[in-house]
């Protein structure tokens, strides 16, 4: 009985198909999170009386909903954010229907300007000054008060939407990863096997070190 082994592709010819493996790995983790959050706090089936309002009247963790969206959003940039992978590009959304590409790139705003840097006014962080009725200066002032205030992610209705258009890329992304695969197939069959061997197999994954994350890893 012969053995198979599983030898490292380090070429350029494989790098797409790298990439995209990543990319489908973020858009499975968004379609987990807007799944997770429709059956806890968003679903239909969570109302229990015809006046019902999910999210109103039915009960709503906001820190489990933060932090769901914020991995949403996060999870979902990471796949058109340059890096080490090969990212995927905006324009091939632009034949799906005008509600998907709004959302895209909302999202995308989101990420940028509300969960990775506080920009936009989803966030306000206010001082106010207390004057009573009765002060005659401003000597008498004695308290000033600090307050913050932010959205905690996506609207109740939002997570529907977003998990379409996760499955909308995963489709895309399962196309492409099969064109990539012939593609590959074609450049490793005309070379020779000992070239291929070349790159070593695949161990396990080093251990993680904190002086580590600044570095950058090498490509496919």
């Amino acid at each position: 009985m012969s053995n198979t082994t599983a030898y490292l592709v380090q070429i350029r010819a494989a790098q797409r198909l790298a990439s995209l493996i990543g990319i489908k790995s973020d858009l499975e983790r968004v379609l987990w999170c807007c799944e997770r959050m429709m059956e806890r706090y968003s679903g239909p089936h969570l109302k229990k009386d015809p006046f019902d309002i999910v999210g109103f009247t039915t009960p709503l963790d906001f820190d489990d909903w933060e932090t769901l969206s914020t991995t949403v959003c996060v999870a979902y940039a990471r796949c058109f954010k340059s890096g080490i992978r090969n990212s995927l590009r905006d324009e091939d959304l632009n034949s799906e229907d005008h509600e998907l590409q709004e959302l895209h790139s909302f999202l995308l705003d989101l990420r940028d300007k509300h969960v990775a840097h506080s920009v936009n006014p989803f966030e306000r962080n206010q001082v106010t000054v207390h004057i009573d009725d009765h002060f005659t200066s401003s000597q008498e002032i004695v308290s000033v008060t600090p307050s913050h205030t932010r959205a905690v992610g996506l609207t109740i209705g939002e997570p529907a939407t977003v998990a379409r258009l996760a499955k909308w890329w995963l489709e895309f992304v399962r196309r492409e990863m099969a064109s990539e695969t012939e593609r590959l197939l074609a450049v490793l069959r005309a070379t020779p096997l000992s070239e291929l061997k070349t790159f070593g197999t695949q161990g396990p994954d080093p251990p993680r070190q904190r002086r580590d994350v600044r570095r950058r890893r090498e490509r496919p």
